[in-house]
């Protein structure tokens, strides 16, 4: 079996679209992220020789749409690719939940706001819907479901945005779906959900929040108070996720918004009474800073064992995200975050960047990201420099390698997981020859072949860099990666920086 995707990982750093051109950036993610998990598809699921070729042909008519900026057109034909793997069939219905997509006004709200829906579509759809649609517009949790609004005479055609708006009710504070439901007079249900906050009073918060900060920022400069001054930004940032989410670039479902908010009106407290907020810090944190890159505010997320102490050098661990994630993931994902427990067992401090979003690549102003945030650390806690370790999974597996041969006096030692040398990485591997290497790999990953940890592997060991590799029999690309913190952790124990000159044969 073929595993291709490593090839769609390379033509992303030659595209420039998601890491340096702003233009469509979210129509291209949306792509990269279905292109992702349709070749996982393709290489897991049995298929018959005819369905196969078809799946191929549409597969490369998405590439060619890709390549065309044509996001709307790849969209479609992946999607039609996964239904023919699924055996589903390509109805009229089927294509139209495709191609339509649904926009909120915002995501937080307070009751009785009115939540503006914009229906749109990302293409014409090749056999359209006949008869108008009606359906529903409904709200739910985990105990129940409201329906708002009934919907009746829409016209299956959303080339040019239609607006629906609904009433958000009386409900207790929490997250909610809030979910369009247009039904055809032929064939199945077009089912859009969109999450949202019932938070009351968060959006003035917020904003409150903002003002505060930015008075309290004006004082401390004014009195000449820079230590303090560098906590604002993570106050700035947490009063921004509610404008984040109302604009659809943070998800309520994968951020405490409602906690950093008052997180960051305590955060201020404290910076009025002139108190550091992280000396006393202990356990999962959220925090930022601002770039020096765009002077834009950063996020990034850490943990810090409870028996910490300033008076002694700790170890840390600088874990990147995989493709379509943050720095949440390994704090949300991975058996619920299990990497916090490994390193309150072990002693260690772990932190995780954003590396400036789901798909850079760690490349640009995203390694530079990875980079300051070591900085950031190393300025507010007492970590050892002979003990700063860099891993990562799947796409931060591929910067786990780009990113130490850039920096090759930084790391004591790097665990990719799951990933691979980019064309960038790979010319330069003698910068990190000192540099001691943990691989782990899926032999039956679908996403990532196994092929590209394997090459790293013999190219590593052809110039005499120190490695143990990990290759899990039966491994796909997720379940390997809880498993293998064990090994990781050990082999981080096992080793601390050296010189450039104490590289060895082995």
């Amino acid at each position: 079996m073929k595993h291709l995707v490593v090839h769609f990982f390379a033509a992303l750093l030659f595209a420039g679209s998601f890491a340096v051109l702003p233009i469509r950036a979210q129509d291209a993610a949306t792509t990269l992220g279905l292109s992702v998990r349709f070749r996982t598809m393709k290489n897991t699921e049995r298929m018959s020789d005819e369905t196969r070729k078809l799946v191929e042909e549409l597969e490369a008519k998405a590439r060619a749409a890709t390549g065309g900026q044509k996001y709307g057109e790849a969209l479609k034909y992946y999607s039609r690719a996964i239904a023919l793997i699924r055996n589903q069939p390509w109805t009229p219905a089927r294509e139209m939940s495709v191609a339509m997509q649904i926009k909120l006004d915002r995501a937080v709200f307070d009751p009785g706001d009115v939540a503006r829906i914009t229906i749109s579509q990302s293409f014409a759809p090749d056999e359209p819907i006949a008869g108008k649609l009606g359906g529903s517009v409904s709200l739910k949790d985990s105990k129940q479901e409201k329906e708002l609004k009934a919907v009746s005479g829409v016209e299956p055609d959303f080339t040019k945005p239609v607006s629906i708006e609904a009433a958000i009710p009386d409900l207790a504070d929490g997250n909610y779906q809030l979910t369009l439901t247009l039904i055809p007079k032929d064939g199945e249900p077009i089912v859009k959900p969109a999450p949202i906050l019932i938070a009351r009073g968060l959006n003035a918060q917020a904003a409150a929040i903002k003002k505060r900060a930015a008075l309290v920022a004006a004082k401390l400069k004014a009195d000449k108070k820079d230590g303090l001054s560098l906590a604002i930004p993570a106050v700035e940032y947490a009063a921004s996720m509610v404008e984040m989410a109302n604009s659809g670039r943070l998800s309520v479902e994968r951020a405490d918004v409602k906690g950093a908010v008052v997180n960051a009106s305590a955060t201020l407290d404290r910076i009025e009474k002139g108190e550091d907020p992280l000396r006393a810090s202990r356990g999962d944190i959220q925090w930022a800073y601002r770039s020096a890159v765009d002077d834009t505010v950063q996020p990034y997320r850490f943990y810090i064992p409870a028996n910490y102490d300033a008076k002694k050098k700790w170890p840390m661990v600088v874990a990147l995200h995989g493709m379509g994630g943050d720095e949440n993931s390994f704090f949300a994902g991975y058996d619920n975050g299990a990497i916090r427990r490994v390193a309150e067992e072990r002693g260690y401090v772990v932190v995780c960047p954003k590396g400036r979003g789901p798909y850079s690549m760690y490349l640009a102003a995203a390694e530079r990201d990875v980079i300051d945030v070591i900085n950031e650390m190393k300025r507010d806690f007492s970590i050892d420099d002979d003990r700063v370790y860099l891993m990562g999974h799947s796409m931060g597996g591929y910067g786990s390698w780009s990113i130490a041969v850039n920096n090759p006096d930084v790391f004591a030692a790097i665990g990719p997981i799951a990933g691979g040398g980019t064309p960038f990485s790979r010319p330069k591997l003698k910068a990190i020859t000192h540099v001691p290497w943990v691989v782990v790999h899926g032999d039956k990953d679908p996403t990532v072949s196994v092929e590209e940890s394997r090459k790293m592997v013999k190219f590593g060991k052809e110039l005499g860099v120190e490695i143990k590799y990990i290759e899990v029999p039966g491994g796909n690309h997720g379940d390997v990666v809880v498993p293998a913190f064990k090994d990781i952790f050990d082999w981080f124990d096992a080793h601390k920086r050296r010189p450039k000159a104490a590289a060895t044969n082995q």
